[in-house]
C-alpha cells in the first residue's frame, strides 16, 4: 500500500481515524459505561437553570415527557442532572422510586455515585454549548434500599472513562432494569434543588416539538446490551423558547 493511500484510509471526513483499543468501545468508553452529549443553542445558564437527562430503564417503551404531573412521571426511572451555582457545576444522579399506590408521585432519591461512576466533562465542543456526562450503567440498579458499590481498587486509565468498573449491589424486589432504554433531555428552570422539588418542577424545554409542554415525543430505543453511538440527534421543530440555553440536541454512546 502506498503512503498516500494509507494516509487517505487513516483520515476520513476530516477526522483522524484511530482503532478502538482492546476493551474500549464507542467514544473511548470502557465496558459498562454510557456517555451523553447535551447541547444547547449557544450557551448554558447555570445561574438560573439546570439540565436533566431522564431515562426510562423499564423496557416498556414509554418516553419521559415534560408534563410530569399530568402523567404521573410516566417513563421516569433515572435522571442525571447537571447544574450548580457560585461557579461550581456538578452532575448528580437520581432514582425515581414508585410507591405501591400508583397514583402517588414517585419519590426522588439521590444516587451516591462515586467520582469514577459519574463524570462531567464541561465544554466538550469548545463553544460553551455542550457538556458530556459519562456514567456507569450500574447506577440504574439503584433502589430505595441498596446503592451501587464501587470496586475496592479501581484502576486509572488514559481513556475518557475509568477502567475500574464498580460492582453492582443486589437490587431490591420490584426493581426492573431492561436492556431497552428510552430517554429525553430537559432544561429546567431553577437550580438542581428545584429539580428535586418535584411538585414545583418547571421544565422549559425538551427534545419534543412542544418544548416544555410537549406530549408527543417518542425517543429512539437504546439497546444497552450492544455497542452503539447514535450520532448527532436534534430537537423536533416546533415551539421552543428563544433562549441561549434552549435545547439543540445531543449524542449518546454505549459500551456494553
Amino acid at each position: 500500500m502506498t503512503g498516500s493511500v494509507a494516509a487517505l484510509i487513516a483520515s476520513a471526513c476530516g477526522r483522524q481515524v484511530t482503532p478502538d483499543r482492546s476493551g474500549v468501545g464507542p467514544g473511548g468508553l470502557q465496558p459498562g459505561f454510557m456517555s451523553v452529549k447535551f447541547r444547547v443553542q449557544t450557551g448554558f445558564n447555570f445561574s438560573t437553570d439546570s439540565y436533566g437527562i431522564v431515562f426510562n430503564t423499564s423496557g416498556d417503551g414509554v418516553t419521559p415527557l415534560p408534563v410530569t404531573v399530568a402523567n404521573n412521571y410516566a417513563g421516569y426511572s433515572m435522571a442525571i442532572v447537571v447544574g450548580g451555582s457560585g461557579g461550581t457545576v456538578q452532575a448528580l444522579a437520581y432514582y425515581y422510586y414508585r410507591p405501591s399506590t400508583t397514583s402517588q408521585i414517585p419519590v426522588l432519591y439521590p444516587i451516591g455515585a462515586t467520582p469514577q461512576q459519574l463524570i462531567l466533562q464541561p465544554n466538550t465542543n469548545g463553544q460553551g454549548s455542550e457538556f458530556t456526562v459519562i456514567f456507569d450503567r450500574v447506577l440504574a440498579l439503584f433502589s430505595a434500599t441498596t446503592t451501587p458499590t464501587p470496586s475496592p481498587t479501581p484502576t486509572t486509565s488514559p481513556s475518557t472513562s475509568p477502567s475500574g468498573s464498580p460492582s453492582p449491589s443486589p437490587t431490591s424486589s420490584g426493581v426492573t432494569v431492561s436492556n431497552d432504554w428510552n430517554f429525553n433531555f430537559f432544561v429546567v428552570s431553577g437550580q438542581v434543588q428545584q429539580f428535586e422539588s418535584q411538585g414545583s418542577l418547571t421544565i422549559i424545554d425538551s427534545l419534543g416539538a412542544g418544548g416544555g409542554n410537549d406530549i408527543t415525543y417518542s425517543s429512539q430505543t437504546l439497546d444497552v446490551s450492544t455497542a452503539f453511538d447514535t450520532g448527532a440527534f436534534y430537537i423536533q421543530t416546533g415551539t421552543h423558547p428563544s433562549l441561549p440555553d434552549a435545547l439543540s440536541g445531543g449524542d449518546i454512546a454505549n459500551n456494553p
